[in-house]
């Protein structure tokens, strides 16, 4: 991914509204920082803008470079000037057209209303988030003990297995007959 992240550095840096940084987590200069921005796994992929988290929020689509210049065209747009119109697309503009003739109250309400709407699913999602950590958590451990059960599984039967065999033959399979 590092030759796309690259290559998206050199389109995008100096040239638009965005910049795009890497850090390695790895030294210890940037522990801190990645601590105080949630990177837990590599790569992590982050994007900061007004209005958002302080730490930022997790890009989580396709890692492709043409998925990362879609998203980062689709970010780094200056933000529409309902004024001027300046910046405005035509999504812009046609929204501007719906609202032109609400009040204060009625614009300041609906902004309130999708802010509650983004803030509710944000919440889930962060929600729905940690859960996976930390199933993904408990899963790992699982799958750990599962790994040293095998292990310990595979020892016992080389080393008794072969006794427990000949007990059977010698006593005619007496411990299984009793057992059913």
């Amino acid at each position: 991914m590092k030759p796309d992240w690259d290559k998206l550095a050199d389109k995008f840096n100096y040239k638009t509204n965005a910049i795009i940084a890497d850090v390695d987590c790895t030294t210890d200069e940037a522990k801190k920082l990645c601590e105080t921005n949630g990177v837990q796994g590599y790569p992590t992929l982050k994007y900061f803008a007004p209005g958002l988290s302080p730490a930022g929020e997790s890009y989580e689509d396709g890692r492709e470079y043409k998925d990362l210049v879609k998203f980062v065209k689709k970010k780094s747009k200056k933000p529409c000037v309902p004024a001027t119109g300046e910046n405005c697309d035509k999504k812009d503009k046609a929204y501007l057209e719906e609202i032109k003739d609400f009040d204060e109250a009625k614009l300041l309400e609906l902004q309130a209303d999708f802010d509650k709407q983004i803030a509710d699913l944000t919440a889930e999602h962060k929600a729905a988030s940690d859960l996976f950590e930390q199933q993904k958590d408990e899963a790992i451990a699982t799958q750990k003990k599962a790994e040293e059960l095998k292990k310990k599984l595979s020892k016992l039967s080389g080393k008794v297995g072969y006794k427990s065999l000949i007990l059977k033959a010698k006593t005619g399979g007496a411990a299984a007959k009793t057992e059913l």
